[in-house]
C-alpha cells in the first residue's frame, strides 16, 4: 500500500473551501479530471457513487468509480476508488484555523507504487492544492 498526503493553508473560511471540494466541482479544481458522471447536484452522502474520467485528453483518459464512504458536512469526505487503475481510498479533510482553513488531501493506493509514480502523483496533488487555494482566495477577496 502507498499513502500520499499533502496539506495547504487557505485564507478563507471553512464553508467557502467546502463548497469547492464537493465531487461535483472536481473538474474545476483537479487538473486531470475531465468529468464526474452520475453525481447528482443534491447533497452527497454515504453511498453516493459516480464515475470519474481523468486524463489530459480523450485518447489517454482513464475511468474509475468513486463511492462516498464517510461524509461530515464542512469537515471531511472519504471515498473509495475502484473499477480502474490506482484503486484505493481518498480523503479530503478541512480544519478551521484562526485565519482560514487547512485543507488536507490524502490518497491511499492498494498497490506499492514506484518512486516515479509517487513523485508524479505528489506533484499533481501539490499543483491541485495550489489551484484550489488560488481559486478560493481570489473569489473570497470579492
Amino acid at each position: 500500500m502507498t499513502e500520499i498526503s499533502r496539506s495547504i493553508e487557505i485564507s478563507a473560511p471553512t464553508d467557502k473551501v467546502w463548497s469547492h471540494i464537493d465531487p461535483k466541482n472536481w473538474t474545476q479544481i483537479f487538473h486531470s479530471i475531465q468529468r464526474v458522471n452520475g453525481y447528482s447536484s443534491g447533497k452527497p452522502g454515504i453511498g453516493t457513487q459516480a464515475t470519474v474520467v481523468a486524463g489530459v485528453n480523450e485518447e489517454s483518459a482513464i475511468k474509475y468509480n468513486i463511492e462516498i464512504t464517510e461524509f461530515q458536512e464542512k469537515q471531511k469526505i472519504e471515498y473509495k476508488r475502484f473499477g480502474g487503475p490506482l484503486t484505493g481510498r481518498g480523503m479530503i479533510r478541512l480544519r478551521p484555523l484562526q485565519k482560514g482553513t487547512l485543507l488536507t488531501r490524502t490518497s491511499y493506493y492498494d498497490d506499492d507504487l514506484s518512486e516515479e509514480t509517487i513523485q508524479a502523483l505528489s506533484e499533481g496533488m501539490e499543483n491541485d492544492n495550489e489551484k484550489i487555494k488560488t481559486t478560493i482566495e481570489s473569489k473570497n477577496k470579492k
